[in-house]
């Protein structure tokens, strides 16, 4: 691929109250960085999760994660392993590792998702439509963007 046919990336500051807001999950991510913004390199977004919710255990084969906790505390598995996070952790997820996340206790919790490379904001809009659809989670339809964006469900799918 020439320069020329590079996707873009475009320099800027992006306030507080910007980005695009989508709910799935229980939860919901406030995307400030996306892939036609990056080039495709990276998405970044500002998740916030009610106490008690979080993410399925779910393999992610297609990017790496990063999550920086802003508030609340969390528990985190990692391949099995159980770990408790609070403000200022910082939770590494290598594509390939089997993980998941609650929020513990009475506080909602907020933390900065990163993904490289971009393509995880499809994805959380995908599964966003299955879950704002009236009646039972389509657990079909989830399993097919999953399929679709690299993501695989490690048990049960969500509720």
């Amino acid at each position: 691929m020439n320069e020329a046919d590079a996707p873009a990336r475009v320099a800027g500051v992006i306030p507080p109250g910007e980005g695009e807001v989508i709910r799935a999950f229980g939860n919901a991510i406030q995307f400030k960085l996306t892939g036609s913004r990056t080039g495709g390199d990276l998405v970044l977004g500002l998740a916030t999760a009610p106490p008690g919710s979080g993410a399925p255990p779910h393999v992610h084969h297609a990017d790496d994660e990063v999550f920086i906790i802003v508030e609340g505390r969390y528990r985190v598995t990692i391949d099995g392993v159980t770990s408790e996070a609070g403000p200022g952790s910082v939770v590494y997820l290598p594509r390939g590792s089997a993980h998941s996340f609650q929020v513990l206790g009475p506080e909602t919790g907020r933390h900065w998702v990163l993904l490289t490379p971009s393509g995880f904001e499809r994805f959380y809009a995908s599964a966003a439509e299955v879950f704002a659809a009236p009646g039972p989670t389509d657990r079909a339809r989830l399993e097919a963007i999953n399929a679709e964006h690299g993501v695989a469900f490690v048990g049960a799918p969500p509720a």
